[in-house]
């Protein structure tokens, strides 16, 4: 069982219940949040995927009352002890430079027993060096206009997400896909591009890492943009998270929008070089590089 790096999985759970609960009153949010005073729309849905929380308990009991959960004493002490949990301890409230949809993504990435990652064009953050997303984001600089803080704080989280899947103690299970583009495209120098070869060749080699190769010739149906599944284990709903040019904020739990990224996922992992092949040819890879 993958362990979450802090304290963002309660917030998790929080929201999951919640949405159980409403769904099983046959309620949409809408619905939920009229006659709710302080919860709105926006609040409620932000509440059901872990990026906010209630301001007081009070308002939290009032929507368990709602939902006639009121009586169910387990329940609400349950739900209770989870709100509690102090936001200072969320681990992601370090990171006050990087975008909150990156945070919310992090947060639920880090409770996840398995991330299934597709990037085309670039070595996701899941297997990054520093060096190389560093690199990364300083070539974008003069467009973007980040500052030196933004880029540091950005990397230093991203670095801090590669533990969920590196740490000795179970980590989650990762299986990528990257495509040629990914490997091939020069990020940094070529000391930078060295680095992230090893890197992926350290990581291919662990038992709970499977990494594919999805080459140009491939003749297969494709996605041109990146996409991750998490699984969050039993109980809890399946997410999937697209990168968009505003950053990763594009996130959905609907069991529609999970089986449909699911299935592109098998089509191009069917399709892809088996992961037996990696280490062959990114070590040819190398070998361009010197």
């Amino acid at each position: 069982m993958a362990k979450p790096i802090g304290t963002t999985a309660p917030r998790l759970e929080l929201g999951i219940r919640l949405r159980q609960i409403r769904k099983g009153q046959g309620m949409t949010i809408e619905e939920a949040v009229k006659g709710l005073p302080g919860i709105n729309y926006d609040k409620l849905r932000r509440i059901e995927i872990g990026e906010s929380s209630f301001r007081t308990i009070g308002d939290l009991r009032r929507l368990l009352s709602w939902y006639g959960a009121e009586d169910d004493h387990e329940l609400v002490e349950y739900l209770e002890e989870l709100y509690k949990t102090p936001p200072s301890q969320d681990w992601t409230t370090q990171f006050r430079k990087v975008p909150d949809g990156t945070r919310a993504f992090a947060g639920i990435e880090s409770a996840a027993f398995e991330a299934r990652v597709y990037h085309p064009n670039v070595v996701p953050g899941q297997l990054q060096t520093e060096e190389y997303a560093l690199a990364q984001y300083r070539e974008v600089q003069p467009i973007e206009e980040t500052t030196t803080e933004f880029i540091e704080s950005n990397v230093a989280l991203r670095m801090l997400r590669r533990k969920q899947f590196t740490r000795p103690d179970s980590p989650a299970k990762l299986h990528v896909i990257l495509g040629e583009a990914a490997l091939r495209h020069p990020v940094g120098d070529r000391l930078v591009m060295l680095g992230q070869y090893e890197e992926i060749l350290r990581m291919a080699d662990l038992p709970h890492v499977t990494i594919q190769l999805l080459l140009i010739e491939a003749k297969v149906k494709r996605l041109w943009h990146n996409f991750t599944v998490l699984d969050l284990g039993r109980d809890k709903p399946t997410t999937v998270q697209i990168d968009t040019g505003w950053g990763p904020a594009s996130m959905s739990d609907k069991p529609s929008s999970a089986a449909r990224f699911t299935r592109w996922f098998q089509t191009m992992s069917a399709s892809a070089e088996p992961p037996e092949e990696t280490p062959a040819f990114i070590n040819n890879l190398k070998r361009e590089e010197t």
